[in-house]
């Protein structure tokens, strides 16, 4: 399994639309945890603000069939990539590995004693296991 952290937001009906996404996540995958959703401005183009949020679930799939089913989310919900507007916007924000490969190959090499290696370790495979 994998835990997937999914950046969402909008701009059309944007709390509505953000509802639907995390709905419809929840509707495929189960039990999802999310974060507050939050206004932002538009960056790099003249737009209304938009609302956004980050969606965390757990997974079999692979990262590029979630990306692809995400677009097609996306798509369902109304988004027009022609368009300044956006109703859907869903990114894959990070794929860890509940197995701790992850932790323990990229994040336990930065800890620079030894003897702190296995209880971060450990910590860092339990708070995994503690976001689904």
């Amino acid at each position: 399994m994998t835990v997937y952290v999914l950046g969402i937001g909008s701009n059309i009906n944007a709390e509505y639309q953000c509802r639907q996404m995390i709905a419809a996540l929840e509707q495929r995958f189960g039990k999802v945890r999310v974060s507050e959703l939050v206004t932002t401005k538009a960056v790099g183009v003249e737009a209304p603000d938009y609302i956004n949020g980050v969606v965390c679930l757990e997974s079999d799939m692979s990262a590029e069939a979630l990306q692809q089913w995400c677009k097609r989310l996306e798509g369902q919900l109304g988004r027009d990539r022609e368009q300044r507007l956006c109703a859907a916007d869903i990114d894959l924000l990070l794929a860890l590995d509940c197995s701790g490969a992850l932790v323990v190959e990229k994040l336990i090499n930065q800890v620079k004693e030894p003897w702190f290696r296995p209880l971060v370790t450990e910590l860092l495979n339990r708070s995994m296991r503690e976001l689904v």
